[in-house]
């Protein structure tokens, strides 16, 4: 076993921790405690984590990723379209172009009902 190895383990409950009890400088004369844990005695998640696989992801579902550009905005979705691995570059340039005009319609669609609201009270 390597020392690698030795770091990534999972430490037993007392292993790597020491457990601190410190009578309170109030007067109550209760004490506290507090587990204090060494640096590099715990692994991070990211690296017990076996099934991290990309195309499971949900961002990286097309489904999902059409949903973001389409009903949230497309300035949140087109970078998250360009870095998911299931579209082809003709299929990504297809879905920001429509997704430019979707959202022109929109701003030009909202700015006439805007002005539609607006004549009645501008006396037209």
């Amino acid at each position: 076993m390597t020392s690698a190895d030795v770091n990534l383990e999972t430490p037993s409950l007392n292993e790597g921790a020491e457990l601190a009890v410190q009578e309170s400088g109030i007067g109550s004369g209760d004490a506290y405690r507090s587990i204090v844990i060494q640096p590099g005695t715990v692994a991070p998640a990211y690296l017990n984590d076996t099934d991290n696989n990309d195309s499971e992801q949900w961002s990286n579902r097309p489904v999902a990723t059409l949903a973001v550009l389409f009903f949230v905005t497309g300035a949140f979705g087109i970078p998250l379209l360009w870095r998911n691995p299931n579209f082809v570059s003709w299929q990504r340039v297809l879905w920001s172009v429509v997704v430019l005009i979707y959202t022109i319609a929109l701003f030009v669609g909202v700015g006439m009902l805007v002005l539609h609201t607006l004549d009645p009270a501008r006396g037209n």
